[in-house]
């Protein structure tokens, strides 16, 4: 939910690691398409907030902000957004120049191996 991405986005920018950290959605603003105008630093790492790797990690959020294959690429025209029948390839190109930025693209939050972890860990609280 958007509650949920805006209290973990406070708790990374509270770090005071990043040059700026922002919460983005695909269909309410602040827009994840409009990423170039929210920030202005030159590497930029965008990390959806999704329990699973699906057709928004792979073709959705690519398109908006940007990403896409070159020509000759897999089956789609140059300039599409990388196809679904490539799931993880979008993951491992990186990282992808646009406007002269650095944009790191990563696997949604929960793909990460230690997430079964934490699964079992609030399931023994219970």
């Amino acid at each position: 939910s958007a509650v949920a991405a805006k209290r973990e986005a406070e708790k990374i920018r509270g770090l005071g690691k990043f040059a700026a950290v922002l919460n983005v959605y695909m269909e309410e603003p602040p827009l994840v398409s409009d990423w170039r105008k929210l920030t202005k630093t030159r590497n930029v790492v965008v990390v959806p907030f999704f329990i699973s790797d699906g057709l928004h990690s792979y073709e959705d959020i690519p398109r908006l902000i940007g990403i896409v294959v070159a020509a000759g690429a897999d089956r789609d025209p140059p300039g599409s957004a990388p196809p679904a029948t490539a799931p993880g390839q979008i993951f491992r190109h990186n990282p992808y120049t646009i406007d002269g930025r650095s944009l790191f693209y990563a696997s949604s939050i929960g793909t990460n191996p230690g997430f079964a972890d934490i699964i079992v860990e609030q399931a023994t609280k219970s």
